[in-house]
């Protein structure tokens, strides 16, 4: 698990206990965690991509590929997309965990 720019604004750590109170083997119960760390990551990357114009992807995408840690990133989507991009994104990283939470505890 690397550190992305939006690190800061996701919570896991609900998630992630209940992930270890599961009766599981320690190897599936990393699987799991690895599992919602991509979710939340494609989910956001498609969040991002939606509310971005389109002729903006390209940096987005090569910055994110090349610096994923970069806390500029944010500022790049604040002006491009609306200086409270984080609040919307922070938002966007709630509903995305609460479906995971949903779909694990079914």
């Amino acid at each position: 698990m690397s550190i992305i720019f939006y690190d800061h604004l996701v919570n896991k750590h609900e998630i992630f206990l209940y992930i270890d109170n599961l009766p599981e083997p320690e190897n599936h119960k990393n699987k799991l965690k690895h599992l919602v760390d991509d979710i939340v990551h494609q989910g956001l990357v498609e969040f991002i991509l939606q509310k971005l114009h389109s002729h903006h992807h390209r940096a987005f995408l090569n910055h994110l590929h090349q610096a994923p840690y970069d806390p500029e990133i944010i500022n790049f989507l604040k002006d491009h997309i609306h200086p409270d991009f984080e609040t919307e994104l922070q938002k966007q990283v709630g509903l995305l965990l609460q479906l995971i939470e949903k779909d694990l505890k079914n």
